[in-house]
């Protein structure tokens, strides 16, 4: 009768130790699903990680941006136009007219207003410059299309669709509220943002992007 009692218990531990591996494995495989698909970490394979060939080398978009900072809010309706790595943006008031334009081909740059025009090579430090903006012209090329810059390491947050949601890159946090649905010549559709917000301790900049032109060969910069 004692043997048979003291069998039970060791079956019963057994039973017991069996149930609690299983929960133990299936809540370790759970967190892995729910983290792994949320959020993720760059590396030196960020390129690979986030590649931009499905994306056309030839684009447009038009909008409308706000920049604020501590010294003032500034809105103007905008004109993108990249042509694979040469691009110019366009900022213009309330009436139409041009307040600034900045371009980029190749390593030359170049900043025009109303007033004047300057060149140099890096258009960042010019913008800074003339307005004492900060404004990440590099980098934004990519947040607009929704990706980070792959020359820099980011942190990445995935919405519930698997489009992303946050990024997380050079002191910037770039959230993405709003995605539209584009179709390109090719009949394929992307899902791109509609509504960008960065920001960073001193600055906020936010895009309504109102059309997006996708992959056409007749886009012209008007500085060419």
């Amino acid at each position: 009768m004692l043997s048979r009692s003291i069998s039970l218990v060791k079956k019963g531990k057994i039973i017991i130790q069996s149930i609690a591996l299983f929960l133990t494995t299936l809540l370790l495989l759970s967190g892995c699903t729910i983290f792994g698909s949320h959020t993720s970490e760059s590396d030196d394979s960020l390129e690979q990680q986030h590649s931009f060939d499905h994306l056309p080398q030839n684009w447009r978009i038009n909008g409308r941006i706000s920049i604020i900072n501590e010294q003032e809010n500034w809105y103007a309706k905008f004109l993108w136009v990249q042509k694979k790595q040469d691009f110019q943006l366009s900022f213009t008031g309330p009436l139409g007219e041009t307040e600034l334009q900045v371009s980029q081909i190749g390593q030359n740059v170049r900043l025009k207003t109303p007033a004047k025009e300057i060149n140099g090579d890096n258009l960042e430090q010019l913008i800074y410059q003339e307005t004492g903006w900060a404004f990440p012209v590099t980098s934004l090329r990519y947040w607009s299309q929704g990706f980070p810059n792959p020359e820099m390491k980011s942190q990445l947050k995935y919405n519930d669709e698997q489009h992303i949601s946050d990024i997380f890159q050079e002191d910037w946090h770039i959230q993405y509220p709003k995605r539209i649905e584009v179709e390109q010549l090719s009949g394929q559709k992307l899902w791109l943002p509609k509504k960008i917000i960065a920001t960073r301790q001193d600055v906020k900049i936010k895009l309504i992007i109102t059309r997006w032109h996708l992959g056409e060969s007749s886009f012209n910069l008007s500085f060419l």
